[in-house]
């Protein structure tokens, strides 16, 4: 034998053992493939693409309706193998419509799927196939074990946030019991909102309740603090209230017996917090802070055109230097608004420019009220009429309206007032608290909290 026949010979030999083995494989995958099983359940379910309606406002306050793609693998379905339930705990986009909407579904078995309204109807899933996924619906998906004798329903549920989540929606339920006051002025301690001001006698008072729930309080007269020179001015600091009364400040632990605290103010700078720094303005001309009420130190000397009255600051870190605070403040020098700045790292006090353009100003306001919301500051004052809205630390204040006319700068849109209260004329008081809400009580008895949808902590 030749070396060509015996190449051939292995060459033979080499199919037919490759041969063998290929029917070997094949038959394995066979047998697996054709093994059944009495189980079934879903393992794997993923929302594919829809459509987002978002309404906008025209110039001319006309509603118009835009469309953008929704992707459901941003939004994870959860299934609860307990309880036989798929939902996805992120709500999808407010406006989603969920009407047709495809799916890939994974698991052990055979899928199905049939509506609970009509659960004689068994419709066949396929993944290319749009399904509505409308709540009202109630949908089912049902899984068939491969042997048949075994089906396991779950209930699916996509969930669509109800409400846009900028709005801010306001409600009235907390007015149950408020007494109302005179030059009112309100914080928030151990959660609870307190509001001070002047009965019809010219007395000090005081009414709280619960953030959360409960009614408020019956008044209380203030002792240990004269209502004679009241600068509706009331700050918390270290877990006690301080308020302004002539040229002192007075501490109180639970807001009703108060003490002498410091002499010499001529302005106690209203400060957001509790932690901050607090700030003052003394009657020889100085600008001072306390870390503890205590110790007071001398920061210098007051800057021509610096507040004097109704000055409101804010203290939080640099975006760049966590270890850094910067202070905003705001407030009235006869009858002129300004914004003034500076950072625990100095002892200057800088007053913004004004920006050119006049509506981006903040103007002078009657019981001028600021707040920071949302890492943003907010303005507004008598008549609450809307905010003014502030990103770039008090520079630029953009006035929140609900649409833009006549060339008038918008900015947040939903940042919006109560309707009820637009043009109001009388006193008010505020607080934010810590769940996310925004209170406004005012001189005639109405209390409202409103908070954005997607900050308020009570909805979660």
């Amino acid at each position: 034998m030749d070396f060509a026949e015996v190449l051939m010979k292995r060459t033979i030999i080499s199919i037919i053992i490759l041969a063998v083995a290929l029917v070997s494989v094949v038959s394995c995958l066979k047998d697996t493939e054709t093994e059944k099983t009495p189980q079934a359940a879903i393992t794997s379910f993923v929302v594919g693409y829809y459509n987002v309606r978002y309404q906008d406002i025209d110039q001319q306050g006309n509603d118009s309706i835009t469309y953008y793609r929704g992707g459901g693998v941003l939004f994870p379905m959860t299934i609860d193998q307990v309880n036989n339930r798929i939902y996805n705990i992120d709500s999808l986009d407010y406006g989603s419509d969920v009407d047709a909407v495809t799916t890939s579904v994974y698991g052990i078995g055979t899928v199905l799927y049939y509506y609970s309204d009509n659960p004689g109807i068994v419709y066949f899933w396929s993944g290319y196939d749009s399904i509505d996924f409308t709540p009202s619906r109630g949908l089912v998906f049902r899984m068939v074990s491969s042997d048949g004798t075994y089906t396991r329903d779950y209930k699916v549920q996509l969930n669509v946030r109800k409400v846009f989540p900028d709005s801010l929606l306001w409600s009235q339920a907390d007015s149950t019991g408020f007494t109302a006051f005179r030059e009112p002025c309100a914080v928030i301690l151990n959660d609870s909102v307190y509001n001070f001001g002047l009965d019809d006698d010219d007395a000090l008072g005081v009414v709280s309740k619960s953030i959360i729930e409960g009614k408020w309080t019956a008044p209380v007269a203030l002792s240990g603090i004269p209502s004679a020179g009241w600068k509706r001015n009331v700050i918390t600091s270290g877990g006690r209230i301080y308020a302004q009364s002539g040229n002192t400040i007075y501490g109180s632990l639970n807001g009703k017996e108060w003490t002498e605290v410091k002499n010499g103010i001529k302005c106690l700078v209203r400060t957001d917090g509790e932690n901050g720094a607090v700030w003052a303005v003394d009657t020889e001309g100085n600008i001072i802070r306390t870390a503890d009420m205590s110790e007071w130190t001398k920061v210098c000397k007051i800057p021509e055109g610096f507040p004097d009255s109704a000055a409101i600051a804010f203290d939080y870190p640099l975006a760049t230097n966590k270890s850094i605070q910067r202070t905003v403040l705001a407030g009235l020098d006869n009858d002129n608004v300004s914004v003034w700045t500076t950072l625990s790292t100095d002892t200057v006090w800088s007053q913004m420019d004004a920006p050119a353009n006049i509506s981006l100003r903040l103007p002078v306001m009657q019981n001028l009220s600021v707040i920071r919301y949302d890492d943003k500051l907010y303005a507004f004052g008598k008549g609450l009429n809307g905010f003014r809205q502030s990103g770039d630390n008090g520079i630029t204040w953009y006035w929140c309206s609900p649409y833009v006319k006549n060339n008038e700068t918008s900015w947040n849109r939903y940042m919006q007032l109560p309707k009820k209260l637009k043009g109001y004329d009388g006193d008010f008081s505020y607080a934010v608290d810590r769940l996310g809400s925004i209170w406004l009580m005012t001189a005639d008895g109405q209390v409202w909290r409103g908070a954005v949808t997607r900050l308020d902590k009570r909805a979660r």
